[in-house]
């Protein structure tokens, strides 16, 4: 089985003045292929049950300053289910306060803030709960997001993540704790933006740790309203059972 992820998102930029001409998609490409081949090397892509492709859409728009919503769509094999699955999300971004006076070349509401928190509601139509039966999926978000630099322009994200999940008639919350290392680079005079990170999953529904989430991949910006992203995905389940799973991800993201 074959999962390929894709996502687009929109926000209003945080410098209105720069110009958007188009970007090539080789770095991205190129990143990708070092990113598939060190997990072959690895021996992850070996090991996986299967393989996905997760594809993704996200729409988002300024607000205020600190403050905008964001939409988004996804589809996936395999993501949250034994099963194929659409998935529908939205979601209000706050920004707290000191907000990054950089120059970054992503126009991204994100990237300038050092602390900000998320809350939304996404429902997924298909999700295999504790009977093993396929039901529907009503969540509830709570995020929250820190951010510092580190040397040589490397900056370090932290994602602490409660998701408040009702499967059918049965309820339980899924903690997820996430580490992201990310680098902006420009080709071209446009950002190109690789990252890593890895994600623990604590799942009450089990009492432990449930899950592991291995991604690296690169954001490249076509003009201050688009931009495209580019993943290799590792999933690797400990329970109910010991499951794990390679996606290639593909999302696109616009901004207003």
């Amino acid at each position: 089985m074959i999962a390929v992820a894709a996502s687009v998102s929109c926000s209003k930029p945080v410098s209105a003045a720069r110009s958007c001409a188009p970007v090539s998609a080789a770095p991205a490409v190129n990143l990708l292929a070092g990113l598939c081949t060190w997990l072959a090397f690895a021996g992850v892509a070996h090991a996986a049950d299967s393989h996905e492709f997760w594809p993704e859409l996200n729409l988002f728009y300024g607000l205020t300053e600190r403050t905008r919503l964001h939409v988004a769509g996804a589809y996936a094999d395999g993501k949250e289910s034994d099963v194929s699955s659409f998935d529908g999300a939205a979601y209000l971004d706050v920004s707290l306060k000191p907000i990054i006076r950089r120059d970054f070349h992503t126009e991204d509401w994100q990237r300038g803030r050092y602390l900000w928190t998320r809350i939304g509601y996404v429902r997924v139509f298909d999700v295999t709960n504790e009977s093993g039966r396929v039901e529907a999926e009503d969540r509830g978000v709570v995020s929250f997001f820190g951010k510092a630099p580190l040397p040589a322009g490397v900056w370090l994200e932290a994602r602490a993540r409660a998701d408040l999940r009702w499967i059918g008639d049965e309820y339980s919350t899924r903690y997820r704790l996430r580490a992201e290392a990310t680098r902006e680079f420009t080709v071209r005079e446009r950002a190109v933006v690789p990252y890593v990170n890895f994600e623990w999953f604590y799942d009450t529904r089990y009492d432990g740790w449930a899950r592991t989430l291995l991604m690296a991949g690169a954001e490249v910006t076509v003009n201050k309203h688009f931009r495209y992203e580019v993943y290799v995905a590792g999933q690797n389940d400990r329970l109910p059972s010991d499951e794990s799973l390679i996606a290639l991800g593909l999302v696109a993201k616009w901004y207003y």
